[in-house]
């Protein structure tokens, strides 16, 4: 398995794995000669450069007039593992207590890291009804789980006839990213609103069947599935009450079924 391969397991993106060991060989270094090294055009540098920084695995220095990259030393990677095992241990007799599978109890399952969160998402294709509910803030799932991973959900759920209902957060919008082209709406078997400017959320939200994932911010990096009817039907209302004050874009195709049908 390459140095890159290793990097992905515990939790970089491929191309956020490409930029940090361009970086590591190079020492100090300008954008340019990261996006040589690392074979992956400039602009594409620049979201690495920010999800690394964020993971304090990058920072910045300057030399004159030139802004030059520094990785950060290896070490960092280890520290933070090892910062969160120990959370993971902290919390995890609290964890075990909520997590219990008899009927007079929701069931939880707790995710960690990018990986784990993954999951989540693979686990909503296993929707039976075929809907979901979303609350979807753009800007924050595609930190978390990475572009390339979103866009292959989208495709495999689109493939798998499982149709969407999702509410995006509009101060969380990313303009160039390719599903937010309303032209794809219809073709991903999604319909859309977006909500008022002065609304913030950087948590994701799903529901389907009787379940309910939670999926928090890059920052955080854990998320977790609840399995009980009473808690989807309450979140079923919190999603109808955001859709009802967002707005859909003009032109846009009527509801995939009627609330009814979703809500109920």
């Amino acid at each position: 398995m390459s140095l890159e391969q290793d990097l992905e397991q515990i939790g970089l993106e491929e191309k956020e794995a490409k930029v940090y060991l361009a970086a590591l060989e190079l020492g100090a270094t300008t954008i340019q000669n990261l996006s040589i090294k690392a074979e992956i055009k400039r602009s594409t540098v620049y979201e690495m450069l920010k999800s690394l920084k964020n993971m304090g695995l990058i920072s910045q220095s300057t030399e004159g007039k030139k802004k030059l990259i520094v990785a950060k030393n290896p070490d960092k990677l280890k520290r933070d593992i090892k910062a969160k095992e120990q959370l993971i241990n902290e919390i995890l007799p609290e964890l075990k207590s909520l997590n219990n599978n008899t009927p007079f109890k929701p069931k939880i399952t707790f995710y960690e890291n990018k990986n784990g969160i993954r999951e989540i998402y693979l686990d909503t294709l296993s929707a039976h009804n075929k809907t979901t509910l979303w609350i979807s803030p753009i800007q924050s799932m595609l930190e978390t789980i990475g572009e390339d991973f979103l866009n292959k959900y989208v495709e495999e759920r689109t493939k798998q006839g499982i149709w969407v209902k999702s509410v995006y957060i509009t101060s969380q919008q990313v303009p160039d990213y390719k599903y937010l082209k309303p032209e794809t709406f219809k073709k991903t078997l999604r319909e859309i609103r977006f909500t008022p400017h002065d609304i913030s959320i950087a948590n994701t939200m799903c529901i389907y069947d009787n379940k309910v994932a939670i999926i928090s911010s890059r920052k955080e990096g854990f998320g977790f599935v609840i399995e009980s009817e009473d808690y989807a039907q309450m979140m079923k209302i919190y999603h109808k009450l955001l859709w009802d004050i967002s707005k859909p874009l003009e032109n846009q195709e009527p509801q995939i079924a009627t609330e009814e049908d979703i809500y109920h």
